[in-house]
């Protein structure tokens, strides 16, 4: 069962919609989460589900960082984070060889 959410203590979900106004958040009883959907896409309206418990500033942040006119940003951003987990596995594996050696 998924219910709509439409008042919360932070303000949240009148906060995402100052994001974008089709977005609305709904609460998935089963698997207890919470899950940001847009009016503008039916008939399904899923976007994303948050990583957070709870609603608070964070969720504004997270689906603010996901939408897609952000994506560029957002692609980027994985491309240095993994640029740096690249490199500091290939010194793990150099260091590692060196100590074999």
């Amino acid at each position: 069962m998924k219910i709509t959410i439409e008042n919360d203590t932070f303000f949240v979900s009148d906060r995402i919609k100052e994001i974008e106004s089709n977005y609305f958040i709904v609460y998935d009883t089963q698997k207890q989460k919470y899950e940001v959907h847009y009016k503008g896409q039916e008939p399904d309206t899923y976007c994303l589900t948050l990583p957070f418990d709870e609603l608070d500033s964070r969720t504004v942040d997270y689906v603010f960082k996901t939408q897609i006119s952000n994506a560029k940003e957002l692609f980027d951003e994985m491309e240095r984070e993994n640029d740096k987990l690249i490199k500091r596995e290939q010194k793990r594996v150099l260091e590692q060889s060196l100590k074999n050696f």
